[in-house]
């Protein structure tokens, strides 16, 4: 379980860092071409994220940072699809400065729930103290 866990928080951070920097080409106007693709890697952002949660709570994960993760991500999700139709115009900078904000709260809920699941396993669960599942070495 806790290879699963280590891999999709990757995906997790993999999928988070890619749409901050296509966010940012697209802000200064780059990549424009790409938005179709920064839509579908939101969505695996947060599919990655409810993986993650499942994984995490049949870990021992506290339940409220599992129903956080789960509730996070449709915030994501919903934001991210309707974000074009909000607040239109030259006042519209404020939907994207959220939108930003929201993907990289939920990457922080993503090493909340992971950091958890380590604490409710004793600190133990094969993770080191960065998380990358190494042996501990006394």
């Amino acid at each position: 379980m806790k290879k699963s866990i280590l891999i999709t928080r990757a995906v997790v951070g993999l999928t988070g860092i890619l749409q901050i920097v296509l966010g940012i080409l697209f802000w200064t106007g780059h990549a424009l071409s790409f938005v179709s693709f920064h839509m579908w890697l939101g969505i695996l952002f947060v599919l990655a994220l409810w993986t993650l949660a499942v994984l995490c709570a049949r870990s021992g994960a506290p339940a409220g940072v599992v129903i956080a993760a789960f509730v996070w991500g449709v915030v994501i999700l919903g934001f991210g699809l309707m974000q074009v139709r909000i607040l239109p115009g030259p006042s519209h900078w404020i939907v994207r400065v959220l939108h930003l904000l929201f993907g990289i709260a939920g990457m922080g809920v993503a090493g909340a729930m992971t950091a958890r699941t380590r604490a409710s396993k004793g600190g133990s669960a094969g993770f080191n103290e960065r998380g990358l599942g190494a042996p501990r070495t006394a």
